[in-house]
């Protein structure tokens, strides 16, 4: 009866010892950073860009290029998952073989080319408020 009972208390301590180890591994600043309630918002707003808000809640970004010639102007537009660079074809519009922007005033327009492209389709976007 004392020899199962000896038995168990070696067991017990041996565990207790291995999960004390154990525990001396974790890092205590990184379960601390996973642990935490604070959090932030990253801004992805790409640099030297200006954020357009359309109809549908869509929004994207544009970014005038900068060119080493006297070339037509290039804009760089940026959306979430795609970015286009489009070349001035004649004033107030942008092309590439993708997509057409079309200034009207203070109003952008994006056409696909493709019409089965709906999600490049971006209609009455103006400049946020923000920029």
């Amino acid at each position: 009866m004392f020899k199962n009972l000896q038995g168990n208390k070696v067991l017990i301590f041996y565990l207790i010892l291995f999960s004390i180890v154990g525990c001396s591994y974790i890092d205590t600043e990184k379960l601390e950073r996973v642990l935490a309630t604070d959090f932030y918002e990253l801004d992805t707003t790409p640099v030297n860009a200006s954020r357009l808000d359309c109809n549908d809640k869509k929004f994207f970004y544009i970014r005038d290029l900068e060119q080493e010639s006297n070339e037509n102007s290039l804009k760089w537009v940026i959306f979430k998952d795609k970015e286009y660079r489009l070349a001035e074809s004649t004033p107030n519009l942008y092309e590439n073989e993708v997509l057409t922007l079309e200034y009207s005033g203070s109003i952008i327009q994006i056409f696909p080319k493709n019409k089965e492209l709906t999600e490049l389709l971006f209609t009455n976007c103006k400049f946020s408020q923000s920029d």
